[in-house]
């Protein structure tokens, strides 16, 4: 018995699938394609700080890192919904809805932490009127400072 021979399709390439996939996930076609011209639409400033979330209806919901950049984006709204409209196949958002999230872009440095200030360690005599079980607990915390500050 011979079973019948499919006829064999060309491979879809990943693109078209994760935008199948996030098409599906935001309920409508061509939503997959947000995310892709966000950073290209916006501008590299923004688009380190804002990031697309999701797509509810036609409300964009934009996740900001930082309260003076979500007040900032929210004069800019109108202009960053035509913004990236224009770059999409058709228009897909009338509106953003920001919302703060972590600080996890902000292209500032951290600064380097000081390093700890430590006392002069205490002389020997000193230690000499401590009793003895207190003596040798802080001589053997003298001895690691030592060692630790000879280190670097």
């Amino acid at each position: 018995m011979d079973l019948p021979v499919r006829a064999r399709r060309q491979p879809t390439s990943i693109r078209r699938l994760l935008d199948n996939c996030l098409d599906q996930a935001a309920g409508q076609p061509g939503a997959g394609a947000l995310w892709r011209v966000w950073d290209g639409a916006v501008g590299a400033q923004i688009a380190r700080r804002a990031q697309p979330v999701r797509l509810r209806d036609r409300t964009l919901v934009v996740a900001v890192t930082s309260a003076p950049w979500m007040q900032e984006l929210h004069m800019l709204k109108r202009t960053l919904v035509d913004a990236v409209n224009e770059c999409l196949p058709t228009p897909l958002i009338d509106d953003l809805y920001l919302v703060l999230t972590e600080d996890r872009a902000d292209p500032r440095p951290v600064p380097p932490r000081p390093p700890p200030t430590c006392a002069p360690p205490p002389g020997d005599d000193a230690l000499r009127d401590l009793p003895p079980a207190l003596r040798e607990s802080f001589t053997s915390v003298l001895t690691a400072w030592k060692r630790r500050a000879q280190r670097g």
